[in-house]
Order: C-alpha cells, then structure tokens, then sequence
C-alpha cells in the first residue's frame, strides 16, 4: 500500500517547487528542437542529463549512429545533425517491478507569424507557458524530472526501478529514440510498467492510431506551355489520383473501432483516415512539370494492420497508373503501429485512481486519434498508460501553444503517486 505520509510529503515539495517546474518547462521550451531536421537536440539533452544527475545517478547520452540513420530513415525526412537520447536508471530500496518513463524532445515546425510572441521565447500569460513545445510536451518532460525530485528529496521509499527516458524523433515517425533504445536493449520485455506523458489531462489514453506516410511521385513530359500538348502534364495527371485517394478516404473514414475516442473530437469511437496532406510540383509558369509529388498519411485502427493498409493504398495507384499517361510509383516513408493496452491493466487502474485523486473527476480511458512511437513498447508487450499536461484548447501543432501550470503541477503529482503505488514499499 502507499504511504499516505510519503503522498503529503510529496505533494508539499511539489507545491514548493512549482516555480521550478516552470522555470525548467522554459528553459526547454527556449530550446528550438524543430524537427526536420532536429538540430539542437544535443544542447537540450545536456539540460536534461544535468536534471537527471541532480537525482544522484549517472544519465547516459546516447546517441543513434549516423550509418543507422542512413539506413533507416527516409532522405525525404529531412533530419540532420546528431540524435543523442538521454535517459537513466533510478533504483529503490529492495527488488520490485520496473518503470519506464518516456518523453520527446522534438516539436513540430513554428512559424512566427500570427504568434503573440516568438514560438521559442516562452512567456507566461494568465498563468499559462507559451511557447512551441510547452504542451508538445516540454511541459510534461519536465514534470517527470520534478516527479522524480519529489521521490529523492523527500526521501520517499520505493522498491523496484524508474527508468526515466527522453527521445528524439517522435513527431517525424519512422526510427525513433525509442526505437533505437529497444535496440540498444535498454528497453526491454522484462519492464512491467510505462508511463507516457504524450497525452492530455482529459483522458487517459490506452490505445492510439497506426500511421503511414507514402509519397506518390507521378513522372510526365515536361513541354513549352504553348505546346502543352506535346507534354504530359503531371500535376494534372496526379489531381486526377488524388480524387481517387479521395474517394479510397471518404469509404476509410466510415470505419469505426471497438475502442472510445477522445469525446471533445466529434467522434464516439476511433476512426481511421486518409488525407492528401502535401503536394509538390512545377518549376516555372510556362513549363509543362514533369514531375509531381504528393504525400499521403494514412490513420489507422487497431483492427487494422500495416499490410493490409498499405496494399490498399497500393492498389488504388496500381489501377490508376494502368490508364495513366504518365508513371506513377509510391514509396513509404515513415511509419507507426497503432499502440494498444489492456484497458483492465493494474496500470491504467492505478494511473487512473491517482489521477482521480489529484483532479477531483475521472479520466475516461480513450484511444488517441494521433499517433506515438509508444506503440513500440507495447509491441514489446509492456503495458502503456498515456497522461500528459495538454488539454482540448492548448492547440498543440498551432499558433500560441499553451499549457496550464496548474496542470503541470498535476500531473507532476500524478506521476509520483503511481510511482508510490505501483513500487509500493515493500513490493507486494
């Protein structure tokens, strides 16, 4: 059972270090981890090994090689410079189960205007962080710092091991931070527990949509434009596939789950999609283009699998390019498998009690309609509870991302009462 002492104790520190939180949640958000490319991931693991080593461990920096990258990413991806993933091992009093706490360093791309600040210059408002990342999940990375200082400094027992982790790579898909930690085997089959804190505060998640990108290049005859005729048009050629992707998507997104959504969406169940989401081609006003680009990303459902969605995709262009003039191929780039947990877990059980206990309401479970490289883990066969500092109106990916202090401190508290339960000393 938890120490009802140990739970105040911690809950006071946190309460007293709350202009830590924040001040660490700025420093990090200051930090321009753009990704493509993720050029500054190196400086913002040096913060985060310094936090870590203030828990009386050792961080390790480890850093994905480049030949890695070469063969497992996409160019068109666009990454560049080094990729170190920083994480560490914090160990209790006695045997116990084993904890893995997982965050990401990267953001998705800003652009300044329309912002009321620059992105990478956190401000507070109405006691909110703005600034790029302070709900994508800056914010919440250093709520799992503090949560761990909450356990160190008010000496609070626990058996067992947290292993706290911070990735590169997450908003890009593909080959992850995580990815190359299951394959260093610092994460592996024998951790019982992982916690995420990719999420919001409205719900739990347990399960979270498969994702697949596929660029589809179309190959025409470029041509003086006042004899187009002679050439074959290949952004013509290609809006007369996109309809056809459009109509594979509208059929797609009639599908539903078995498992809840996120109810502030519109949808009672999750639902797959296909969406055309970039196009690229031309090169002059008076040039017939020989060549056009464009990038599918595909959602799917846990019912559905990669192989099955892919050749969907597949076969659609297949037929298409039979009567077309031009060549059509289409490549994958990137990828996710949906992630998915028992929802009757002792895990999500006990995340969600705490949170309850923090929050004064519960936290419906619901399957994501985003997807996370967590589904590595559960593919593992490890449990995955998600909770994280984002709310409905904290626009995540849009202009003035925000996140509630208040809810920072929430979930900081949050994880460290799971940790107090699920690492219970003694271990029961």
């Amino acid at each position: 059972m938890q120490s009802q002492t140990a739970v105040r104790q911690v809950d006071r520190w946190i309460d007293a270090h709350k202009k830590d939180l924040v001040d660490l949640t700025c420093r990090l958000v200051s930090i321009d981890t753009t990704v493509p490319p993720g050029l500054n991931y190196p400086k913002i693991s040096q913060v985060l090994a310094r936090e870590l080593k203030e828990l009386g461990v050792t961080p390790t920096v480890s850093h994905i090689p480049e030949a890695t990258i070469k063969k497992r990413v996409s160019p068109e991806v666009g990454l560049k410079g080094p990729r170190p993933n920083t994480y560490a091992t914090l160990k209790g009093e006695g045997e116990g189960p084993k904890i893995l706490l997982n965050g990401h360093v990267d953001v998705v791309p800003a652009d300044p205007s329309g912002w009321t600040n620059d992105p990478f210059e956190p401000t507070i408002r109405n006691n909110q962080i703005y600034g790029r990342g302070a709900a994508d999940m800056k914010g919440a990375d250093a709520c799992t710092i503090f949560s761990l200082k909450a356990l160190v400094e008010t000496g609070a027992k626990f058996s067992g091991v947290i292993i706290p982790t911070f990735t590169t790579d997450e908003e890009v898909g593909g080959y992850t931070g995580v990815n190359y930690l299951v394959d260093k085997h610092v994460i592996t089959k024998d951790i019982n527990y992982c916690i995420s804190s990719d999420s919001g505060i409205e719900v739990l998640h347990v399960a979270a949509l498969g994702d697949a990108e596929y660029v589809i290049t179309v190959k025409g005859v470029a041509a003086h434009s006042g004899r187009g005729w002679t050439g074959v048009n290949a952004i013509e050629v290609a809006a007369g596939l996109i309809e056809k992707l459009k109509a594979l998507g509208q059929e797609i997104g009639k599908r539903r789950s078995k498992i809840p959504s996120e109810p502030m969406y519109g949808t009672k169940k999750m639902r797959p999609g296909l969406y055309v989401n970039m196009i690229k081609g031309g090169l002059k006003g008076n040039i017939i283009p020989d060549t056009c680009e464009i990038l599918v990303d595909r959602r799917f459902i846990p019912e559905e699998k990669a192989a099955i969605v892919e050749k969907e995709i597949n076969t659609v262009v297949r037929e298409f390019a039979k009567s077309s003039p031009a060549k059509v191929s289409m490549k994958k780039i990137l990828g996710y498998d949906p992630m998915l947990t028992d929802p009757n877990h002792r895990l999500v059980k006990v995340v969600r009690k705490q949170a309850r206990k923090v929050l004064g309401r519960d936290t419906p479970l619901a399957g994501s309609q985003g997807s996370t490289d967590m589904a590595v883990v559960t593919n593992l066969g490890i449990p995955v509870a998600v909770l994280g500092a984002t709310r409905q109106d904290s626009n995540i990916h849009g202009i003035d991302e925000h996140v509630r202090i208040n809810d920072l401190v929430s979930i900081t508290k949050i994880l460290t009462h799971s940790y107090l339960e699920l690492l219970a000393f003694p271990a029961r």
